[in-house]
């Protein structure tokens, strides 16, 4: 229980990220294909494996958002553990060729706006549990 709720969901998409790429993974390659849908724009629709892990970040980001909104004991530290998981972000996607790329850049701007929401929120519930007199 604690990997699941205690770390933020933002490092296991940067493991899923690394490992992807270094078992040499053509990212672009089609992860679901569309094709027997009939659309009215007579299209091809197909989700790369580039769209998966950005559609994965989203719904980690609500994750993160709610985890952050519901106040636990350990928010502070999955706070604290949620901007070194930004800074390593911003650490992979400035050293390391593969990672800069826009899809990664958008999955360290995710993990950034994790970070700093939750923080806000840590601070507007502590004001609300602290009455303060002018």
């Amino acid at each position: 229980m604690f990997l699941i709720k205690d770390i933020s969901t933002f490092f296991w998409l940067l493991l899923a990220y690394i490992g992807a790429k270094y078992a040499a993974l053509n990212l672009d390659i089609p992860y679901l294909d569309m094709n027997y849908i009939l659309w009215t724009w007579n299209k091809t629709f197909f989700i790369t494996t580039r769209d998966a892990f950005i559609i994965t970040g989203i719904i980690f980001l609500f994750i993160e958002i709610y985890k952050a909104a519901t106040m636990g004991e350990y928010s502070t530290q999955e706070t604290i553990f949620s901007f070194f998981v930004a800074v390593a972000y911003l650490a992979i996607f400035l050293i390391w060729d593969q990672a800069n790329n826009s899809e990664f850049f958008m999955l360290m701007l995710m993990s950034f706006l994790d970070a700093i929401g939750g923080f806000v929120i840590s601070i507007n519930a502590a004001r609300k549990d602290i009455a303060v007199k002018k």
